[in-house]
């Protein structure tokens, strides 16, 4: 009987572009600001061109102690005005096309100006989510399947509005070419995207500056130890959070989605690697919700604690 070969485990070259770390990485920092402008413009229409960006803060803090704080992936503005904002997806959400027109239109109202002068001369906003899932199955309700979908205001008979809000998605896993089948720069930056962490050896259609350069940003090799280290426990906690995401599907629970967030984050504050910010980026929530799970944690420790001093002064009793 032929033993079977132990199978060896593959350690990639690369960081996963669908990870969050993976993602800033690769297009959130201002040294790779030329490779999100390249990728934006392979979807952009000509009009909407960028020549210029600059990143803006990540987090918006609400006028109303009331209203809800929002933390973008990346949140930029090309030189000509327009505004994108880009969520990295990699889990289906059940209010994910509502989450999208929120944060796009906090994008539009923040362009709001006080005084008589002020003519609503509203710059566009591009929401634009890249999905690590396929999102449009439910054929009654999206029709034809697109690996992107673009979508404005428009009436009943599709005469548009207006174009100042623009929500785009493109799902990755829907994208099935081959190198040989690359023809636009589109195409090359979902090949990429979809296949990065697989990567062995470089396709020869990738051998631009462009895309050498991505690959250099997101070598795992030329990250110092700690970086390493934050960027596993991130993406492992993103993973058990999408398990405990998908249980939660199957079982019909809502609830379940909350408490293996709650779970995810506090096996992250015992690990004790990642900072409080660190583990809000991770799973896109306040600080002080974070601060809130280890206050409770804190407090269930010391309870614990409580109780086995209790228990050991009956025993020597």
């Amino acid at each position: 009987m032929t033993k079977k070969k132990p199978k060896v485990l593959r350690i990639p070259l690369y960081l996963d572009p669908t990870s969050d770390y993976g993602f800033h990485k690769l297009f959130g920092e201002q040294a790779n600001k030329d490779l999100l402008i390249d990728f934006l413009n392979s979807m952009l229409p000509d009009h909407h061109q960028i020549e210029d960006l600059t990143f803006k803060q990540r987090q918006q803090i609400p006028d109303d102690s009331d209203e809800r704080s929002v933390i973008y992936d990346i949140h930029c503005k090309a030189k000509s005005g327009e505004y994108f904002i880009i969520e990295m997806q990699r889990a289906a959400q059940k209010y994910f096309p509502e989450r999208s027109v929120f944060y796009g239109s906090t994008g539009i109202v923040k362009q709001g100006r006080k005084g008589k002068n002020w003519k609503y001369n509203l710059k566009t906003v591009y929401f634009i989510g890249i999905l690590a899932f396929e999102y449009d199955m439910d054929k009654a309700r999206w029709g034809k399947r697109q690996l992107m979908r673009n979508f404005t205001l428009k009436d009943e008979s599709g005469i548009e509005l207006s174009d100042t809000l623009q929500i785009r998605y493109l799902q990755l896993p829907f994208f099935k070419k081959k190198p040989h089948q690359l023809k636009t720069r589109f195409d090359k930056w979902c090949f990429f995207l979809k296949n990065l962490e697989s990567f062995d050896v470089i396709p020869n259609i990738l051998n631009e500056p462009i895309f050498m350069k991505a690959l250099a940003a997101t070598k795992i090799n030329k990250m110092d130890p700690m970086e390493y280290v934050a960027y596993l426990m991130r993406r492992n906690a993103k993973m058990d959070y999408e398990a405990t995401l998908d249980y939660a599907k199957e079982q019909g629970m809502e609830q379940g989605m909350e408490q293996g967030m709650e779970k995810g984050i506090e096996l992250l504050l015992k690990q004790g690697v990642l900072s409080i910010e660190l583990i809000a980026d991770a799973y896109k929530v306040s600080v002080d919700y974070v601060l809130k799970i280890k206050e409770k944690l804190t407090l269930a420790e010391q309870k614990s604690a409580q109780t086995i001093f209790k228990r050991g002064r009956s025993v020597a009793k």
